[in-house]
């Protein structure tokens, strides 16, 4: 008896420690481990033969550079398996202080062709819209080291396979 209520008490301490707990184990679509993804910051720049399998937003941590951010972000889609990632807005959150970059995952069930099935940027809104002012995250700050954006910033984004070399 005293085994019984041992075990289920140990069951149950188990169970809902994973609902407090502050990282979030990725559930989504796993693909095999990329190298060098490539990324685009326009729609039109993702090539037909594209699927998304992961719509995400990043949450960058205090003090990044361009580089910090575009590592990360590389980082995390090549072991997801993309090989390419569409970059879409980003925004300041003043009121965070991360000391660590977050992914935040939004679907979907089933990777779908991008081109045919891509209904935008339609994931996100309650942690989007808790976001402060738009940032100038794109083409000329990506992967430049000599700037740094001292709040975390909230960047949209979307991991793609594609089936044609990029």
């Amino acid at each position: 008896m005293h085994r019984t209520k041992l075990f289920i008490l140990l069951f149950w301490t188990s169970l809902l420690a994973g609902c407090w707990s502050s990282s979030a184990e990725y559930a989504g679509i796993k693909l095999p481990q990329t190298t060098d993804s490539k990324v685009t910051f326009q729609e039109e720049g993702v090539p037909p033969s594209c699927n998304a399998f992961a719509h995400l937003l990043m949450n960058s941590k205090m003090h990044s550079t361009g580089k910090d951010i575009a590592s990360a972000m590389h980082k995390e889609a090549e072991d997801k398996g993309a090989n390419l990632v569409l970059v879409g807005i980003s925004r300041e959150m003043p009121d965070e202080e991360l000391q660590e970059n977050k992914f935040d995952y939004y679907g979907p069930e089933y990777a779908y062709s991008f081109q045919k099935t891509w209904l935008g940027w339609k994931f996100g809104f309650d942690e989007w819209d808790e976001a402060g002012s738009l940032t100038n995250l794109g083409v000329d700050s990506w992967g430049n080291g000599n700037i740094t954006y001292d709040n975390s910033l909230i960047i949209q984004a979307v991991f793609l396979k594609c089936d044609q070399a990029l």
